[in-house]
């Protein structure tokens, strides 16, 4: 019988004691025969190392200090096997997750295959609303896409050591390694290929994480200018909305000089209100959801207003350091223009 292809599951992870343990042992359960599991813990200060001590020569561990990109590349240099198959340690994968990445590269110009993120049962309001709402974006995917989040996504390893994680991003470091993966060919979605993903649990985490996706916006715009209008999982809808929002604003401030425009700033208001509203209606949410579902995609366009402007002063070089957190329980860090 022949050998089938060699895969690593690598995992980096930071402070993630309360479900690390639920993650490797989906990651052990794998029904694939020939994969080996690879974690990097990026220094955590909570139980995290001491928990994936416990699993012995069932994994292989290391500690190393840094931002994502940066530990990414680092475990690019280690891996030795056929495949990398990428997901987070607050995730948790189905038995035969492996098993069904990897039959979806029936031929050579397939670089990466991709899943299907659901959303855990035992999670609270907020976290089952955000997974309702990315969900209904997972459900439209195509068969083919230009990038997927590593939270569920094989690729060939001689790939990705070519690509590599572009060290400079300090956020949406995944989405520029997917753009880039899909030059050199592509990259499948198989939505029967299953992990879950725990969201953000509080709206202040949400925020904070969305406020990060914002100011990344400019670099990304920079290396990948055509995918301004949206993609697949960003979606050019979501980009009206927040430039009707804009406007909304805009013409609010300037009508406390010229107060016509407060009529025209009405209106958008309402325009940007329907947006949502109807998206939300296309949910199906029960009458008690619908608030906190629309208060989401509320809270989304707020941190996407601020971060954008904050994105592209730290890009030109008007502002020299950027903060973000979000990566890890109490993680934080500044960053200085590089750009």
């Amino acid at each position: 019988m022949q050998k089938r292809p060699s895969v690593t599951i690598f995992v980096s992870v930071k402070n993630a004691e309360w479900i690390i343990k639920e993650c490797v042992d989906s990651l052990i359960d794998q029904s694939y025969p020939n994969k080996e599991i690879y974690i990097i813990d990026n220094m955590s200060t909570d139980r995290t190392f001491e928990i994936l001590k416990t699993y012995g020569k069932k994994i292989k561990l290391e500690r190393v200090a840094g931002w994502v990109p940066k530990v990414h590349n680092h475990a690019l240099k280690k891996i030795k096997t056929d495949f990398i198959a990428y997901t987070d340690a607050d995730c948790v994968a189905e038995k035969d997750w492996i098993e069904k990445l990897m039959t979806g590269f029936t031929s050579d110009n397939i670089v990466g295959v991709a899943g299907y993120a659901g959303t855990p049962r035992s999670v609270n309001k907020l976290q089952k609303l955000i997974g309702k709402e990315l969900e209904s974006r997972w459900k439209k995917f195509p068969e083919f896409i230009t990038r997927a989040p590593t939270i569920n996504l094989c690729v060939r390893s001689e790939t990705a050591k070519k690509v590599k994680f572009d060290e400079k991003f300090f956020w949406a470091w995944e989405t520029d390694f997917g753009y880039r993966m899909s030059k050199l060919g592509k990259i499948r979605y198989l939505p029967g290929a299953v992990v879950y993903h725990y969201h953000r649990a509080t709206f202040k985490g949400f925020f904070k994480q969305q406020l990060n996706n914002a100011k990344i916006q400019p670099f990304l715009w920079k290396k990948h200018w055509r995918k301004i209008v949206g993609d697949h999982i960003s979606t050019s809808k979501m980009g009206l909305s927040l430039l009707i929002a804009y406007i909304t604003v805009l013409s609010l401030l300037l009508g406390i000089f010229f107060p016509n425009l407060l009529f025209f700033s009405g209106i958008f208001f309402v325009a940007f209100m329907a947006i949502l509203i109807i998206d939300v209606a296309k949910m199906k949410p029960s009458a008690e959801d619908a608030p906190l579902l629309l208060y989401i995609f509320i809270v989304r366009t707020a941190a996407w207003m601020i971060g954008i402007p904050i994105g592209m002063l730290y890009f030109l070089g008007i502002i020299k350091k950027v903060s973000v957190s979000g990566y890890g329980k109490g993680d934080s860090k500044k960053f200085k223009y590089s750009y």
